[in-house]
């Protein structure tokens, strides 16, 4: 059977968590109330992480102590993703530290603030917000999670957290597999007007599949639930999990659902539902709550830190991150495509034909391709990386990932809580997302696997919550790694995982350790599971040693069996010893694994539980939770022209979107700048005829690239007068479905623009009509909405008339105005028309445009060297 991945560590080196630290260098301070025009001292700090990044980028080439960058209290609300690289590390064993302030909270936050509510049904208690922009999948109310609308009504688990909850759940009647669809009681849709919204989230055995409804065909008392493809075709492609009635159900029972996201599906206090269309968000408030205090958060963007080393050769060093909170992730690609969940979260990105078990159009291939969940805090290719006393809460799928080539790290004393996925991932699944996830991973650049990484004394509680078939803890190829004296509770599948691939054959795993852990309460919905799950050949030496499980069963709504620690297909390499068992299935579970011993693992050993889980100045992590901070937005995040706002008739150069962030002035799908030119947030800008092979350097130009259906930028203008404008796009792509549309302050001006093939490469660029748009007078906000993949935008051009062509024009600072190396400079008016030339006697631009005679204006000047022109005021 194909089955889940695994987490494992070892203990016998001499990490970074148990060094002290080098005496300090320098000291940065940063504060919400701040000003980035500080010289970020404790008297006057910076008032962003990424000034505090710049100004340790300044000092670090060279260090004799570490760099210390403390955090105080107050909400850092993120504009996008913060991006480190290997620039931003220490050297030499001195590290880079960003750390709370001594006795201090500080929150760093993905979210946006929901304000102005008004009641939209009295009878029914319903509020709503209007105008709420973005996408998302979470809502938070004074620091509790919401409920998106969903059919039957969550219940109650305050076990878990107050204010906590679980979904219940209803039974399908049937599978349809010929038809490719969901047989269920008429009584559960009879009421759902906008089923092309709706959500069924299906549990199957140790896997959770959200598919998203295109229709439903009632009959009688049945109806017929239809999902929207991809997903619909990969799930029923799919032998594994088991889809259908439940393995070995006696008597035969089939799997559990429900249903979400509908307004008509809004009944029951605590539960919210977007209207992505109207961009109105719903709530019903819970016992208590006055929306017009509430706190109320959406997250925005799905990584708050993305640390990446270059590669492998080239890795993030001697950085930590300690005492900080971190909340609010968004993790929206279930809403695209749904998600379906092969194991452990590692979802499907595609299902292969596999011949050799017949038809494999009706549930039949275990061949599959699989990617992982985006994660709040992203670390990749990093080195003596310390996360420590931190608190990941609040966010829509993993809390913490390390996803390969991190090598001698510390995951340590840090509390998930209230976390969609994993709350902490480690290392490679499969090599890739091309590569069958059956091929043993063992790849011949040893840097790539996750080595002598440390996970100890966590607190990972009430996590897995979105996504049921994520795991407490999970690893999938480690070796040399300790996973010890963590406390994992409230999963509703396994606690820890480690391995994956389902294979005896060698892979990159050895002497990987998990041991003394506590770990309880998991389990809580699926099944085949177990508190310790494993994996495939992990070579010698590894370990499951001196852990107590406990207080765990099958829950009523799983397929079969839970059971204890758990060696599923191809499992060998392990001493599996003095593990101690209470309330719960004990033993060794076993599933064709290969080599392994075991001794002592049944019933309860008083020593062995009281030395497992959290230690030590770690033994109080719950005590965390009650101290999360509430998101302070009372600095909202303004959205602002990059420079200034385009005075129409204007060329708009696609980089030169606003500043605001993710979000706010532009909605990107990935967490890098994939051009890495121009400008440094997610929008991925590539550089145009640049002297340097990575596009980035001595560039002419610029244009946004690597575009997703969905992504858009906004343009803040300013239009004199009334008036109709010509539009043209000067565009590149290599596909034969991209296409864009304009919106003018969220109300569309243009119909879809589908755009031809110009080449086979996405570096010629060709103009095309794009049609006319009216403005009125006044100041606008221009919206750039991709609507077909893999359209690279150069510009977008209004102008007054049809064979009208503006010079390119780029906004720059004054200072860099007043003086140019070059001697002559054409001059044109705003509306492109010639002007003349000007010479320059020692003087600024702006100097010689006055004493040519130039009238009070302004004006588009360009030099013999510069392909792009400046626009100067003569006053």
């Amino acid at each position: 059977m194909c089955r889940m991945f695994g987490f494992v560590a070892f203990a016998t080196f001499c990490l970074v968590g148990s060094l002290g630290f080098a005496q300090e260098q320098a000291t940065f301070y940063v504060a919400p109330s701040g000003s980035d025009a500080n010289p970020g001292t404790e008297a006057a700090p910076f008032k962003t992480i990424t000034k505090a990044q710049k100004a340790v980028r300044e000092i670090n080439g060279t260090m004799t102590g570490d760099i210390v960058v403390y955090l105080r209290e107050g909400t850092y609300q993120l504009n996008s993703t913060v991006n480190f690289d290997e620039r931003d590390g220490g050297k030499d064993g001195h590290y880079v530290r960003y750390k709370a302030y001594n006795g201090e909270n500080p929150l760093i936050t993905g979210g946006m603030p929901i304000t102005g509510w008004a009641i939209h049904d009295e009878a029914n208690g319903i509020w709503k917000a209007e105008g709420v922009e973005g996408n998302f999948r979470q809502l938070y109310v004074n620091g509790k999670k919401a409920v998106r609308a969903c059919f039957p009504n969550a219940i109650a688990a305050n076990d878990k957290g107050a204010g906590s909850f679980d979904h219940d759940f209803v039974r399908l009647t049937k599978v349809d597999s010929s038809g490719r669809a969901f047989d269920v009681s008429a009584d559960y849709v009879k009421n759902i007007k906008n089923i092309e919204d709706v959500e069924i989230h299906l549990m199957i055995a140790w896997a959770e599949s959200i598919l998203r409804l295109e229709k439903v065909q009632v009959n009688g008392g049945t109806a017929k639930l239809i999902p929207k493809d991809p997903e619909r075709t990969k799930l029923f492609h799919r032998a594994y999990p088991m889809l259908g009635t439940a393995f070995t159900s006696n008597p035969p029972k089939q799997q559990v659902f429900y249903l979400e996201n509908s307004y008509d599906l809004l009944d029951a206090a605590g539960e919210w539902y977007l209207d992505e269309k109207e961009h109105v968000l719903y709530y019903k408030p819970r016992s208590g709550e006055s929306m017009a205090t509430a706190n109320v958060v959406a997250p925005r963007f799905n990584t708050l830190f993305n640390v990446l080393g270059k590669d492998t050769k080239n890795k993030v060093g001697y950085m930590s991150f300690e005492g900080l909170n971190f909340a609010h992730s968004n993790y929206t690609r279930p809403s695209e495509e749904g998600f379906l969940d092969l194991q452990a979260a590692n979802f499907n990105v595609d299902v292969l034909p596999d011949p050799g078990r017949g038809n494999w159009e009706r549930l039949n291939s275990n061949k599959f391709l699989l990617w992982r969940p985006d994660a709040g805090f992203r670390v990749e290719n990093a080195h003596h990386f310390l996360v420590k006393n931190c608190t990941f809460t609040q966010m829509a799928a993993t809390g913490l990932d390390f996803v390969s080539g991190t090598n001698d790290d510390v995951i340590e004393g840090n509390v998930f809580y209230e976390i969609g996925a994993a709350g902490i991932m480690l290392g490679k699944f499969y090599q890739d997302s091309t590569t069958e996830i059956h091929i043993a991973y063992n790849p011949s650049d040893k840097e790539e696997i996750s080595t002598r990484d440390t996970i100890r004394n966590n607190l990972v509680t009430n996590v897995t919550n979105e996504h049921q078939g994520a795991v407490g803890i999970g690893a999938g190829y480690p070796r040399y790694v300790v996973i010890e004296n963590n406390e994992i509770s409230y999963t509703y599948y396994s606690g820890i995982s480690l391995g994956f691939g389902w294979t005896k054959d060698q892979t990159a795993m050895t002497n990987n350790h998990v041991n003394k852990n506590n770990i309880h309460h998991i389990s809580r919905l699926l099944c085949d599971s177990g508190p310790i799950y494993t994996l495939s050949n992990q070579g010698t030496g590894s370990e499951i040693k001196e852990n107590y499980l406990h207080d765990y069963s099958a829950s009523k709504w799983s397929d079969y069996w839970v059971l204890p620690i758990y060696l599923d297909e191809g499992s060998s390499g392990f001493t599996v010893e003095n593990n101690s068992y209470k309330n719960s299935p004990s033993g060794v579970g076993q599933n064709q694994p290969g080599q392994f011993t075991q001794r002592n693992n049944g019933g309860y050993i008083e020593s062995v539980a009281a030395a497992a889980g959290l230690q030590g100045e770690f033994k109080n992590l719950a005590d965390k939770i009650s101290n999360i901070p509430l998101a302070d937005f009372s600095n909202p995040i303004p959205q602002a022209p990059f420079k200034n706002a385009f005075v129409f008739p204007a060329l708009v150069q696609a980089e030169d979107y606003d500043e605001g962030g993710q979000g706010v002035s532009y909605s990107d799908k990935d967490i890098a700048n994939q051009g890495n030119a121009y400008r440094e947030d997610g929008v991925d800008v590539v550089g145009l005829e640049c002297t340097d092979s990575a596009a980035t350097q001595g560039c002419k130009g610029y244009a946004v690239g690597y575009t997703q259906a969905g992504e858009w930028m906004e343009y803040s203008v300013n239009v004199p007068a009334d008036a109709k404008y010509f539009v043209k796009a000067n565009v590149a792509t290599a596909s034969e479905t991209s296409s864009f549309m304009l919106l003018v302050d969220n109300n569309a001006v243009t119909d879809t623009v589908a755009v031809p093939k110009t080449d086979s490469t996405w570096d010629v660029y060709k103009e095309i009509d794009v049609g006319t748009v009216e403005l009125k007078q006044g100041e606008h906000v221009i919206r750039l909405l991709i609507t077909g993949d893999y359209l690279n935008i150069d510009w977008i051009q209004f102008a007054d008339s049809a064979n009208q062509t503006l010079p390119p024009t780029q906004w720059v600072e004054k200072v860099r105005l007043e003086v140019s190396p070059e001697t002559a400079y054409d001059v044109f008016g705003l509306t492109g028309k010639y002007l003349g030339r000007v010479e320059l006697r020692g003087e600024s631009v702006r100097n010689a445009l006055v004493r040519e005679g130039f009238a009070q204006g302004i004006y588009l000047v360009r030099g013999s060297r510069h392909a792009k022109a400046l626009r100067v005021q003569v006053r």
